[in-house]
């Protein structure tokens, strides 16, 4: 099934205060680097070296070359070129609409073979102090048993095979596992409680009734204001599929493509109403994401609600009110589902020295940022849900989700916005309530056309029934 490939890169950049390394021709250096892509900005790079440097001196003679490449559709695009080039890393962040796309190069490692594998595994290097010949013995190569039953049950098993369209045409089987999740995310609602008190409301909305109510006395308070924002057209679009019970994508290779429907057109129609009522705009449409507009308050012409990746949460801190944050509407109790987002992780098979070796190293660092001690320190960074539910139970993670430091005093700021999140976007029952749409090839591609269906109708451009069937031949669809 697996292909290998040539590895052909002539030098490396120093990253994150990783070493820099001469990896020209095969002299052996590259060999024990392993070469990570994400997306990650400065603020994240900084506590993911600190597993960096915990892997480093745990395995000596091996280092990470850490590579943020961007966004997530930029590490899409290198990987692919990578793959295209041979020069594939060892471990990427990914969505699993991206892994659908990788899968075709025959060079998507089944993590299953090292998940649980308790075989013990030595290796030499070279120690850099005297030059001496060394050994060092890996005594358990996967995880515990009892540390994969303390995965998210919901997170752990989007990786398997089954859920990508015709798996089997790789090699591959149903509980082959091509990725494992590293955080997840999902859509929060941020919003303004001094603009709800003046408003008269003393909680958030539970129901998009409750939140159109809100808004349109928003619009008479303040008539300048927008009161919503809403960040991600295409989630939006996805998730009241889910909501409403109309249907987006489909694994069936036959008809993919689902979204051209009476549910979907009815759904459009409404929110252009509400649109034209000045009740709300989006990302594409504002030209940037509206946390910009949430942050100044509805006094300044801004939003009173934010509808965001829990993710972003850094960025929606308000200037002259503290945010609140709230999981986002449901149809009603029963109907409340929040597209589940975040990195997953694929390893990649590489021909740079043994390549037995090379996976089983960089399944270790895979171990260490999956740790119950990392997955908390990256979360209070970050606001993205851990994937172990041992990290909810840890003392320090349980001050942070009711917005103490470890100390026990009061978090103050960003810091307690990702608290909220944090709690906002896990609840009492994210595992029932969190989803993820088919990843296929095209999967991509769909997303992309909802994010055009939406911004078309608002802005008047098309009618929701040609802009469904637009973006249905745009995705191959007949």
């Amino acid at each position: 099934m697996k292909k290998i490939l040539t590895v052909a890169l002539a030098c490396c950049m120093t990253v994150s205060g990783c070493i820099a390394l001469a990896a020209c021709g095969g002299n052996g250096d590259y060999e024990h680097t392993i070469v990570f892509y994400s997306s990650q900005g400065d603020d994240l790079t900084g506590v993911t070296a600190s597993a960096i440097k915990e892997f480093e001196e745990k395995y000596p003679g091996w280092t990470v070359e850490h590579t943020p490449q961007g966004g997530y559709d930029e590490v899409l695009n290198k990987v692919r070129s990578d793959l295209t080039a041979g020069t594939q890393p060892d471990l990427a962040y990914c969505y699993a609409d991206h892994v659908a796309q990788y899968l075709q190069s025959g060079t998507v490692v089944d993590m299953a073979d090292y998940l649980t594998k308790a075989d013990s595994y030595t290796y030499t290097y070279q120690d850099e102090a005297t030059g001496e010949e060394k050994s060092q013995t890996i005594d358990h190569i996967g995880f515990t048993q009892a540390d994969v039953d303390k995965f998210v049950k919901g997170y752990f098993e989007e990786g398997y095979a089954k859920n990508f369209t015709g798996y089997a045409d790789y090699g591959l089987k149903e509980t082959s596992l091509i990725t494992l999740p590293f955080v997840k995310s999902t859509e929060a609602l941020y919003y303004n409680p001094d603009a709800l008190d003046e408003l008269g409301f003393d909680a958030p909305p539970k129901t998009w009734t409750e939140l159109w109510n809100m808004c349109r006395e928003a619009k008479k308070r303040w008539p300048t204001c927008t009161p919503l924002g809403y960040d991600s057209e295409a989630n939006w679009f996805i998730t009241m599929g889910q909501q409403l019970g109309y249907e987006y994508t489909d694994v069936d290779a036959n008809n993919h493509y689902r979204f051209n429907n009476d549910g979907a057109k009815a759904w459009l129609n409404e929110i252009k109403g509400y649109y034209d009522d000045g009740l709300f705009i989006t990302q594409q449409i504002y030209g940037s994401y509206t946390s910009a507009l949430f942050t100044k308050g509805p006094q300044e012409n801004g939003c009173i609600f934010c509808i965001g990746s829990t993710g972003g949460a850094k960025n929606q801190s308000g200037i002259d009110f503290i945010t609140e944050v709230a999981p986002i509407p449901g149809k009603d109790d029963t109907h409340k589902q929040c597209i589940s987002q975040g990195p997953s992780l694929v390893m990649f098979e590489t021909s740079s020295g043994d390549v037995t070796e090379k996976q089983i190293m960089t399944f270790q660092f895979v171990k260490i940022l999956l740790s119950e001690q990392f997955q908390a320190k990256f979360s209070r960074a970050s606001g993205y849900a851990p994937m172990r539910t041992d990290v909810y139970n840890n003392e320090d993670f349980k001050l942070f989700i009711a917005g103490k430091d470890e100390d026990g005093e009061d978090l103050t700021g960003i810091p307690l916005i990702i608290s909220k999140c944090v709690k906002a976007g896990v609840g009492d029952d994210f595992n029932g309530r969190l989803f993820v749409s088919p990843a296929f090839v095209g999967s991509s591609t769909a997303r992309q056309q909802m994010t055009s269906v939406v911004q078309n109708v608002l802005k008047g451009q098309k009618t929701p029934a040609d802009a469904l069937a637009d973006a249905y031949k745009a995705c191959g669809g007949k």
